[in-house]
């Protein structure tokens, strides 16, 4: 599988035609926090920079529908607050 250095991952499954097809796929991405970013863009926000790739490693992250890699974002941000919830329980 490519990662191109992610710093995350995590397994997830992606649906393409309305439900009748599901894929495992595994989720990178890396994550930039807002102040990382305020010193070159002073509206800037926090930025997931979410890839997903299929079983055999390929990046289909334009393949899936825009409402299906939306959810990807939002499991991506809830993965990476259980994450850090988890490391401060430690």
């Amino acid at each position: 599988m490519i990662d191109y250095k992610l710093k995350y991952h995590f397994d997830e499954f992606v649906t393409y035609d309305d439900g009748t097809t599901l894929e495992k796929v595994k989720v990178g991405y890396d994550y930039y926090p807002e102040e990382f970013n305020l010193p070159h863009d002073h509206n800037s926000a926090e930025i997931y920079d979410v890839f997903v790739f299929s079983e055999k490693g390929d990046d289909i992250s334009c393949d899936l529908p825009s409402s299906e890699f939306e959810r990807i974002v939002s499991e991506a941000k809830i993965h990476h607050a259980r994450m850090l919830k988890e490391q401060n329980e430690i």
